[in-house]
């Protein structure tokens, strides 16, 4: 005896279903859209601003960026960056005559203290751009932390009296001064 199964004339939609899914599960596609969000390649660095809530992606140069061509009169601009040995262009032996010239006794007059940071690395020379002076005038450093003087032009800076100077990196680095240090230098003015 054998047993017939009434039929509705359709097939109901949850057996459908079933099928459909284990046919999708087999296959692998993509959405025309991200749903997770991927990490940025290693140079590129996200910089956020808490006052606006936004991130702007920032890239950092590597060997494959591309620079514009200098035009001609531009001075070279280097893409590599360099120590400050290689832009300092004062010799050791300057170094020391700049050290030795400062410990001869001489007659000088105070002109102050001052709060030094590094200057344009560009300007060669031993030099010290303060608001103590109103013309360029020979001088004497000394960085009050360590006693290290050198002898250096003291340049006119605009500001007020009190305000900073800028020295130069030969003349940093002659009194040993930390490149990214604030020194307090004591500023002699030579009568001579």
């Amino acid at each position: 005896m054998t047993h017939a199964i009434p039929s509705r004339g359709r097939v109901g939609a949850l057996p459908l279903l079933l099928v459909a899914a284990v046919v999708l599960s087999a296959c692998t596609f993509r959405l025309p859209f991200r749903l997770a969000r991927t990490p940025p390649p290693r140079n590129v660095a996200a910089v956020c601003d808490p006052t606006k809530g936004a991130c702007i992606a920032v890239k950092t140069p590597d060997e494959n960026t591309v620079f514009p061509k200098p035009r001609p009169g531009d001075a070279a601009v280097p893409v590599t960056p360099r120590s400050a040995a290689a832009l300092d262009t004062s010799s050791p032996a300057e170094k020391r005559a700049a050290r030795k010239a400062a410990a001869k006794p001489q007659r000088e007059r105070r002109l102050g203290k001052t709060i030094a940071t590094l200057g344009a690395v560009g300007e060669p020379g031993f030099w010290l751009k303060t608001p103590l002076v109103k013309t360029a005038i020979p001088g004497r450093i000394v960085w009050a932390a360590n006693g290290n003087s050198i002898k250096a032009v003291l340049m006119p800076k605009p500001g007020p009296k009190g305000g900073g100077s800028q020295i130069s990196l030969a003349a940093m680095r002659a009194l040993e001064v930390p490149l990214t240090g604030l020194p307090e230098l004591l500023v002699f003015e030579s009568q001579e």
